[in-house]
């Protein structure tokens, strides 16, 4: 509907209705594939301009030539010329129709995959800066909106060259009857203006009834705000407060029906004045003989064709300028620099034993300049210091521990590890290679993660698995579920590997997860395993589990262990102990006990705190 467009403006108060020439730069250079495909849509839109030019005509032949003269051969030829022109608009409009599709939803092919393919691309302090609704925005609403640049520009097109042919016709057939059609213009606008504003309060107010019933429906309908409702809430309530949300959206949204039936019923009645002003004085020009019937008639249906694309013209600037704010929300992401890059000349990592070395490395998490502005923080604020000249060697095939207190630059050290960030300086080197210098795919390739919260997505036990390789064999996900200690489990569930998960895993316990998360690494094979205190959130029982699943894991893997848990690192050949961003300690468990330092203080600490429950 064209009130809709006054719906569009209200979504943002900021936006401006000037046009940008950088915006419609950057349009048109994202839309240049298809210019062969565009020029065909502008010559189609000019045939069919020309084509409805005709009806109006043949209807002024037959009526002043045809039955006049009581020629049945010339009757015989305008009904068919009637008949093959409304043919031959038809099929004009179903190729434009096509045309436009195909332009469409092929841009929102485009931008939709350039742009998710390019958030693949963006480091991890990208998504801690910024809000995933925001991301999904532009995935998704502001796409959508940018395909309207060329809708919008080829309607306006259409509309001018509709308007100039139809006046020139007009002037043709009558001057003095085109004039009287064009005295009522500005009335046509300034209902079009004054009613439009008394439309786009009430297209804003339906947009945040329904931003507000989607927001609050979205945080009920999860497994979390379910369950948090059910624990804490109170059903008969929420249904109460989703009824008065809904109520509210009901009532905005028959208001903004009845505000655009009276807009376009106040257009209609300025039209139905401009045809009875071509009659009235077309039927004095015809009664005093000066203006025959039926041009008479071809100017009344060529009035009504006067007015609508002038009420689109006045309104297509504002609908650019949206189109092209929506473009350039996409354009703000898809502009973001990726951090972290792949070397143009990578080195190959293909086969490696599994060393580690951090050599002097200092790290401050970089200011990170997001579409969405800043919107949450990591460990530390930019510009801090986090790592300050970290150095250490992981042997091949050995367990090195990092402890210390929340904050102390623990996790840091393994995302330098996974390249999810850089140093600031300093290196770190696998088998005595610069990560930076290697291919981030085959960096990855080699690493495997188990977290203290794995992540599932909401598919199958075996989908999830399959996520780490995808190209592994049923033997293989029994033979990596069996040394994650999961196996059994699996064969409980009511479809086995085929069982959904749910939503982020909560179907299974957390040990379970837990689990399928080292079975999944398992599967991946990689030489260096990092695991991010993976048991710090586990009961006795699923500990053990758990733990066993790692020591299958960990067997002749180099592994980098950030435990919060001392008692389980009493194995690991080396511990770190870091505060502040610095190593205070390294030595196996052994030797930092009897040193009676900070390890020594911590793990006192934690045997009198066990004790005391």
């Amino acid at each position: 509907m064209q009130y809709m467009r006054y719906a569009k403006l209200s979504q943002d108060p900021s936006q401006s209705k000037s046009i940008s020439r950088e915006s419609l730069k950057r349009a048109w250079k994202f839309s240049s594939r298809y210019k062969p495909w565009l020029l065909g849509y502008v010559g189609l839109i000019s045939l069919g301009e020309v084509i409805n030019l005709a009806p109006p005509l043949i209807i002024k032949s037959l009526l002043d030539n045809a039955i006049p003269h009581k020629s049945y051969q010339l009757l015989y030829i305008l009904v068919g010329a009637y008949f093959l022109i409304n043919l031959g608009s038809t099929a004009v409009t179903v190729v434009q129709r096509w045309l436009s599709a195909r332009i469409g939803e092929g841009l929102i092919f485009d931008l939709r995959v350039a742009l998710f393919r390019h958030l693949q691309s963006l480091p991890i302090s990208f998504y801690t800066k910024s809000q995933s609704g925001a991301i999904l925005s532009r995935l998704n609403s502001d796409v959508l909106g940018s395909q309207q640049v060329i809708s919008t520009v080829s309607s306006s097109f259409s509309d001018v060259l509709g308007l100039v042919l139809t006046l020139i016709v007009m002037l043709k057939l009558s001057f003095t009857v085109t004039v009287i059609a064009l005295t009522l213009i500005p009335l046509l606008l300034i209902a079009d203006r004054t009613l439009g504003k008394k439309i786009a309060p009430l297209a804003r107010a339906q947009m945040v009834a329904n931003a507000d019933l989607s927001s609050f429906t979205n945080e009920r309908v999860n497994v979390s705000g379910a369950l948090l409702v059910k624990l804490f809430g109170n059903p008969n309530r929420e249904s109460s407060k989703f009824q008065g949300q809904a109520v509210t959206v009901r009532d905005a949204g028959i208001k903004l029906a009845l505000g655009g039936r009276l807009y376009f019923a106040a257009l209609g009645l300025v039209g139905a004045i401009g045809a009875i002003s071509v009659y009235f004085v077309g039927g004095r020009l015809a009664i005093q003989g000066s203006l025959s019937f039926g041009t008479l008639v071809a100017l009344a249906q060529y009035a009504t064709r006067l007015y609508q694309p002038i009420t689109d013209l006045a309104s297509s600037r504002v609908n650019l300028s949206q189109s092209l704010v929506s473009f350039d929300r996409v354009a703000e992401v898809l502009d973001v620099e990726p951090a972290i890059k792949d070397p143009e000349n990578p080195v190959e990592l293909t086969e490696i034993k599994g060393k580690i070395t951090f050599d002097a490395v200092s790290f401050i998490y970089p200011e990170v300049d997001t579409p969405f502005g800043k919107i949450d923080q990591l460990e530390s604020a930019p510009g801090e210091q986090v790592l300050s000249d970290v150095n250490f060697i992981a042997e091949p095939g050995t367990m090195t521990a990092l402890v210390g207190s929340s904050g102390a630059g623990k996790s840091t050290i393994a995302s330098l590890i996974s390249r999810l960030y850089d140093p600031t300086s300093g290196r770190v080197l696998i088998d005595d290679i610069d990560v930076r210098s290697v291919a981030m795919q085959q960096l990855w390739d080699q690493i495997g993660v188990v977290s203290q919260d794995s992540y599932l997505f909401h598919d199958t036990v075996k989908a999830n698995l399959l996520y780490a390789r995808p190209d592994a064999t049923l033997d293989e996900l029994v033979e990596a579920t069996k040394a994650a200690q999961i196996y059994s489990t699996i064969m409980e569930l009511p479809n086995g590997f085929d069982t959904l998960v749910g939503e982020r895993g909560y179907r299974l316990s957390g040990g379970e997860r837990q689990r399928l998360a080292i079975a999944r690494v398992f599967l991946k094979r990689p030489s260096i395993v990092i695991l991010d205190e993976a048991t710090s959130h586990l009961d006795a029982e699923n500990e053990a589990a758990v733990q066993d699943a790692l020591t299958n894991l960990l067997a002749h893997r180099t592994s980098i262990v950030i435990a919060h848990r001392l008692s389980t690192i009493l194995s690991a050949d080396r511990i770190l102990v870091i505060k502040g961003g610095t190593i205070l300690e390294i030595g196996s468990h052994q030797e930092l006990v009897s040193r009676s330092g900070p390890y020594s203080d911590l793990f006192n600490a934690q045997i009198m705190t066990n004790e005391s429950n």
